[in-house]
């Protein structure tokens, strides 16, 4: 009797183990809830280097980067290669459309859907010279 009982115990703990992994596993196979809400990748704009954090982000083609500006004064993103300083700081593949967010102020946001796979090279126009410079990958 003893033996029947404890042998029950056994199997019930594996049992449970078992669906344990089990959930566990299935949980792990989930989409991201930030990207299933279509909630975008967040980029921080600062005053001082890091300038953009972070600096390069990888994407999927139709989700979304915003970018938030933190610092205390005015921010852009732009892959307009006709207003870089610095041609190779504005980078897009072929077929996509250059975006430019024009002046962010303190505490602003911009969002941007990508929807041509590539890498972007974006900068901030006021400070451009400074190093604020950034990358988006964007896969199929």
């Amino acid at each position: 009797m003893r033996a029947r009982t404890s042998r029950r115990r056994m199997i019930l703990r594996v049992t449970v183990v078992a669906v344990a992994a089990a959930i566990a596993a299935a949980l792990a196979l989930l989409p991201d809830p930030a990207k299933a809400a279509g909630n975008p990748i967040v980029v921080k704009m600062y005053d001082k280097a890091p300038f953009y954090a972070p600096v390069k982000v990888s994407i999927k083609a139709g989700e979304s980067v915003q970018w938030v500006n933190d610092g205390e004064t005015v921010h852009s993103v732009s892959t307009a290669a006709s207003n870089a300083q610095n041609p190779k700081d504005a980078a897009m593949p072929k077929g996509a459309v250059s975006f430019d967010s024009g002046f962010i102020p303190p505490g602003g946001d911009y969002s941007y859907t990508f929807t041509v796979p590539g890498t972007y090279r974006y900068f901030c126009l006021p400070h451009e010279k400074a190093g604020m410079v950034g990358v988006i990958i964007v896969k199929k």
